[in-house]
């Protein structure tokens, strides 16, 4: 990998997977929507437009792309479908046709994400990338929907394109929209203001997620499109999927502070899957990769950086 295309570089991944990657000496390139991109270099882009997609592709000629503009947020879809749609669906869509035009068409990497499962019975556990999708929300089924689209190109063009299908990814920088970070910005409000005790407001707590650092799934993305086999997916994942209640525990040890734990009807969804789990031994077996950052560690390192910003 001698150039690298980071769509969607300033989020999560981008701010996490650009330091690494040019560390192992890639030039890197990364787009933003208009507002995000600031000072950091990035390149202005909506993906729901085909003729910008395709410029951005053409001009920079990658010879690995890695397609994380989405619109990532379970809630956030519920209240606009048809923009969760456009940007993970029709945006994918124009990468992949934008790509396959190139006269070398670069190695894709596309985001895919564990809810596009839906919910199924205890036994099924842990997921493999075998097991019938039935996506169950709005953002689940775009994801499902932009996996096919990725694997039909995969088989259409002879292209290079696989899917990383992540499950609950979470470390430094993430947004407070995501629960990790909610609850550790909670937590050290209560910190800063002096208090032992604090009301403490969640969503479902009794559902079980499979969070990563997003470090480890950095370095998993990278493999994947080093290593990774065209039109398959693979599960991105720790392998064990803890309850939410247990994220609390592990700040209440960190900070000696009790929560009074509130129901509040605005974190809840309109429908949740109790149970997500990735099965990651198709990963492991092509490409090496283990995760190596344990939920604790996470946790620490997350609850350290909003000290820094609160």
């Amino acid at each position: 990998m001698k150039k690298a295309l980071i769509i969607g570089g300033t989020g999560l991944f981008g701010r996490h997977m650009v330091p690494y990657l040019r560390e192992k000496g890639v030039d890197v390139i990364i787009t933003g929507l208009p507002h995000s991109c600031g000072e950091n270099g990035a390149i202005s882009l909506d993906v729901t437009d085909a003729a910008a997609v395709g410029e951005v592709i053409s001009s920079v000629e990658p010879d690995v792309v890695f397609h994380f503009a989405l619109q990532n947020s379970v809630s956030r879809a519920w209240r606009e479908p048809g923009e969760t749609v456009d940007t993970n669906v029709t945006g994918a869509i124009n990468v992949l046709d934008a790509a396959r035009k190139l006269e070398t068409v670069p190695a894709i990497v596309m985001a895919g994400a564990g809810e596009e499962y839906g919910p199924h019975s205890f036994d099924t556990y842990p997921l493999t990338e075998d097991v019938q999708p039935r996506p169950d929300n709005v953002f689940a089924a775009a994801m499902a929907c932009a996996t096919q689209m990725s694997r039909i190109y995969a088989r259409a063009y002879g292209m290079r394109v696989m899917v990383a299908r992540t499950f609950n990814e979470t470390g430094t920088g993430q947004s407070d929209r995501f629960v990790i970070a909610d609850f550790c910005r909670q937590f050290v409000e209560a910190e800063k203001a002096g208090a032992k005790e604090f009301p403490m407001y969640v969503g479902n707590i009794n559902i079980e997620r499979d969070f990563t650092d997003v470090r480890d799934i950095v370095r998993a993305l990278h493999l994947i499109a080093e290593k990774g086999r065209p039109g398959e997916i693979y599960n991105v994942g720790r392998g064990s999927a803890v309850p939410i209640r247990r994220i609390i525990e592990i700040l209440s040890d960190i900070t000696g502070i009790t929560p009074d734990i509130h129901a509040d009807a605005l974190r809840f969804r309109p429908q949740d899957a109790p149970k997500y789990e990735a099965d990651t031994r198709k990963l492991c077996a092509d490409t090496g990769w283990k995760p190596e950052i344990s939920l604790e560690t996470t946790i620490s390192d997350i609850y350290k950086s909003w000290r820094e910003r609160i």
